[in-house]
């Protein structure tokens, strides 16, 4: 049912492996073992199969479903059963609140307000008004704590200080995995679509190599990345702020758009 030649599949699983190294060491660091793993990946394997078989415009049975993935009828029937779109629905919802802090952070860099904030004053800038630019939903307080746990902001008295210029959590907390997660999902999401979807439309997904360096060649490419970076995210970061602005209400505004960085040493 893949439109993959059948000799393709050993390549592609090579290619897979090499980077679960990278997510094995994630779960292992984090106390995850293999059998714990694979069950999780049944799921998967399964939503992934009804996703094929769509869009080739066939019927989920359950003997596709089953062909396609690999997994037992059993499994796949026990799935069928256990699909609830309530707990779906709730977990889009979290994750959409979850990015409002970020998005408070990147208006007070982008609009270049100032790095320390009365919490409250209605006739001048203060936090409050800041969170109301992205939210009227999210109580500025909460949003300040949660800034404060995660070590974005201080606060002092009345005063809301800005500690860091963009959204990096303590590497700590889970919010950091969060981002790492997305970020990963958005590179493979681009990648892939390059590969399999014919289209003619093409995901911006490239990188820089340079071999046979020194050590203080890598160090000098390195800090000169992340001053292009600082200036470029700033400028691209104002003009998205800008877009949401004019976008905010539209039916069709149901669009996402991100742009990553990053840098290696292998």
């Amino acid at each position: 049912m893949s439109n993959l030649p059948a000799n393709d599949a050993e390549f592609n699983l090579q290619q897979v492996l090499l980077l679960m190294n990278y997510l094995t060491k994630w779960l292992i660091r984090s106390g995850v073992g293999y059998t714990d793993f694979s069950a999780a990946l049944k799921s998967i394997f399964y939503q992934q199969a009804i996703d094929e078989i769509e869009r080739l415009g066939n019927k989920s049975t359950v003997s596709a479903i089953s062909l396609l993935s690999g997994l037992h009828r059993k499994d796949i029937t026990a799935f069928k059963e256990m699909i609830d779109e309530e707990t779906l629905i709730k977990e889009a919802k979290l994750e959409k609140s979850l990015s409002i802090p970020a998005r408070v952070v990147g208006f007070w860099v982008a609009e270049n307000w100032p790095e320390q904030l009365p919490f409250y004053n209605c006739k001048q800038v203060s936090f409050v008004n800041l969170v109301k630019n992205i939210s009227l939903e999210m109580h500025p307080r909460s949003v300040l704590n949660e800034l404060v746990r995660l070590g974005i902001v201080r606060q002092n008295g009345k005063q809301v200080i800005l500690q860091k210029r963009s959204f990096v959590p303590d590497q700590l907390n889970q919010e950091l995995r969060k981002l790492l997660n997305q970020n990963l999902q958005s590179h493979l999401k681009a990648g892939l679509h390059n590969i399999f979807i014919d289209d003619q439309v093409s995901f911006l997904e490239e990188s820089v190599r340079a071999d046979e360096l020194t050590k203080e060649s890598v160090e000098i490419l390195t800090q000169y990345s992340i001053e292009l970076w600082g200036e470029y995210s700033e400028a691209l970061l104002k003009l998205a702020i800008e877009r949401c602005t004019i976008d905010e209400g539209q039916s069709e505004a149901n669009q996402t758009f991100c742009l990553g960085i990053y840098q290696s040493d292998v």
